[in-house]
């Protein structure tokens, strides 16, 4: 096999060949055939530490088992399968990766592999984030009557939490900057869509439900001030300044996170869901109910293409995911 490892030492993306590795009692071993970058990518080339030895990053993936563990349920060599992974293993862009089996699920027959790679991390955090975290109930048959604010509806996981709102009965308002960005939340389900600026003019305790995709530090005194009574807030991105709850107390409301590797990662013992979530995803795919959010793709695993990926989305400008196929 042969991978785009991540040399902390070097602070550069080279490609390293070697064997397939062995699957332990849990693990499928997937050749992959499609990746997708996510802002989690740079984050954790600043956090590895530069004694570390080189491994591949890229947290989605779609391919086919090739061997499977002794204690794997469920999946079998020749299935095809779509899954995030955990960010303490190995990553996805190497042709061959170990992932447990239990954050996995087999992948939408209507998608393609780059399209099938776009969804599972963004699908997964939308996922969690509204369900598990805001408390909504997943793909209701009726109008739920908490509304939400979705603080950048264009990004990845913007994007698949709106589409997710919509079949769940969610009256969801979205940010947006651009003209494009706005004509795209629309289309992922947005019931509204306001310019980013439009927050600090809504009314006080506008929302029942926010979900923060963007920038947490620039928006937690609004998001305080917009939250109703007994309201919940949840961010997705992480704070670098301190900030004041007290106002959320006279509220009895409340602020809270989603991070998709807690489940993998902190081998909680509801970490199965994550594969059961992606489950349902490839359901609702199938159904013609959700669509990939896949708009860029490139072409090859290499150093230089990894990097251009990244580069694209570091400009800050992407609308949707950006996929990598070999």
């Amino acid at each position: 096999m042969h991978a785009v490892t991540w040399n902390p030492a070097a602070r550069a993306y080279e490609r390293t060949e070697g064997p397939a590795p062995a699957p332990g009692p849990n693990d499928l071993l997937v050749a992959v055939g499609a990746a997708a970058v996510n802002p989690v990518d740079a984050k954790m080339q600043g956090r590895i530490p530069a004694d570390a030895a080189p491994r591949p990053l890229g947290y989605d993936a779609c391919g086919r088992v090739r061997a499977v563990g002794d204690a794997v349920a469920g999946f079998a060599p020749g299935d095809r399968v779509f899954y995030a992974g955990a960010a303490d293993r190995p990553g996805a862009f190497a042709t061959h990766q170990l992932v447990d089996h239990r954050l996995v699920a087999h992948a939408p027959e209507r998608l393609e592999d780059a399209d099938a790679a776009a969804l599972p991390l963004t699908a997964i955090t939308a996922w969690e984030a509204l369900f598990d975290r805001l408390g909504y109930t997943p793909l209701s048959h009726g109008e739920q009557p908490e509304r939400l604010l979705l603080i950048n509806g264009a990004g990845g996981v913007g994007s698949v939490a709106l589409q997710l709102a919509k079949l769940s009965g969610i009256h969801a308002t979205a940010t947006a900057s651009r003209a494009e960005t706005r004509d795209w939340c629309a289309r992922m389900g947005a019931a509204e869509v306001v310019g980013h600026s439009a927050v600090h003019e809504m009314p006080d305790a506008a929302f029942e439900r926010i979900l923060c995709a963007h920038d947490t530090d620039s928006y937690f005194a609004e998001m305080a001030r917009l939250v109703a009574p007994e309201g919940r807030i949840v961010s997705i991105v992480g704070t670098q300044e301190k900030h004041d709850l007290a106002p959320l107390f006279q509220k009895s409301a409340s602020f809270g996170w989603e991070f998709m590797f807690t489940r993998p990662v902190q081998k909680t013992p509801d970490m199965a869901r994550q594969g059961e979530i992606l489950a349902a995803v490839a359901r609702l795919c199938d159904d013609g109910k959700l669509q990939t959010t896949r708009t860029a793709t490139f072409e090859g695993l290499t150093a230089e293409t990894i990097e251009a990926a990244q580069a694209k989305l570091a400009e800050g400008r992407q609308i949707g995911k950006i996929a990598l196929v070999w």
